[in-house]
C-alpha cells in the first residue's frame, strides 16, 4: 500500500497537467506534413471550443481575440456597407420605376381622350354642322373625276 500512496508534490502536478491540454511533440514538421496538414495546423490555430468552456470563450471575445480576426471583421464590415448600399438603391428604382409607369398611365389616357375627340370632332356629323356656317353643305351626288381630251398637236408642243 506503501506504494500507492502519492505525496502533496506528485498530486499537485498532476492537477496542473490535467488543466492543460495535452501537447504533441512537434517531429520536423517541414519534411513529414503534406501540404493539407499544414493548413490544418494554422486553423487549428484557434482552439475549438469545448463543452463548458468559459475561458476559451472569452479569450476569443476578448481584445486579442478581435484583432487577430481584423481582416475578416473588415470584410463582413464591408459586405454589410454593400448590402445595405444596395438595398437602397433597389428601393430607390423600385419607387422611380412606379413613378415612371403612374406617368405612362397618365399619358396614355391623355392620348386616348385625345384621339377619341379627335374622332369625334372629325366625324361626317360634326363636320356638316361646323361648315353650313360658311355655307357649304355635304354632296347630293357622288364625286366625279372631269377628264380633258388636250389635241396632239397642243401635247407635243
Amino acid at each position: 500500500m506503501a506504494g500507492n500512496k502519492l505525496n502533496i508534490e506528485e498530486v499537485v502536478e498532476l492537477a496542473e497537467t490535467q488543466d492543460q491540454p495535452e501537447v504533441a511533440p512537434v517531429v520536423d514538421a517541414e519534411e513529414t506534413e503534406t501540404p493539407k496538414e499544414k493548413e490544418k495546423v494554422k486553423t487549428d490555430a484557434i482552439p475549438a471550443l469545448k463543452k463548458g468552456s468559459w475561458t476559451e470563450l472569452v479569450e476569443r471575445i476578448s481584445y486579442q481575440g478581435i484583432v487577430k480576426n481584423m481582416p475578416y471583421l473588415m470584410f463582413l464590415t464591408v459586405l454589410c456597407i454593400l448590402y445595405i448600399t444596395n438595398n437602397n438603391r433597389a428601393i430607390s428604382l423600385t419607387r422611380s420605376i412606379n413613378d415612371k409607369t403612374k406617368e405612362l398611365k397618365e399619358l396614355r389616357w391623355k392620348y386616348m381622350d385625345i384621339q377619341s375627340r379627335l374622332m369625334y370632332e372629325t366625324s361626317e356629323t360634326q363636320m356638316i354642322g361646323k361648315t353650313s356656317a360658311f355655307g357649304l353643305k355635304p354632296l347630293e351626288k357622288p364625286a366625279f373625276e372631269i377628264k380633258v381630251k388636250v389635241p396632239a398637236k397642243a401635247a407635243a408642243e
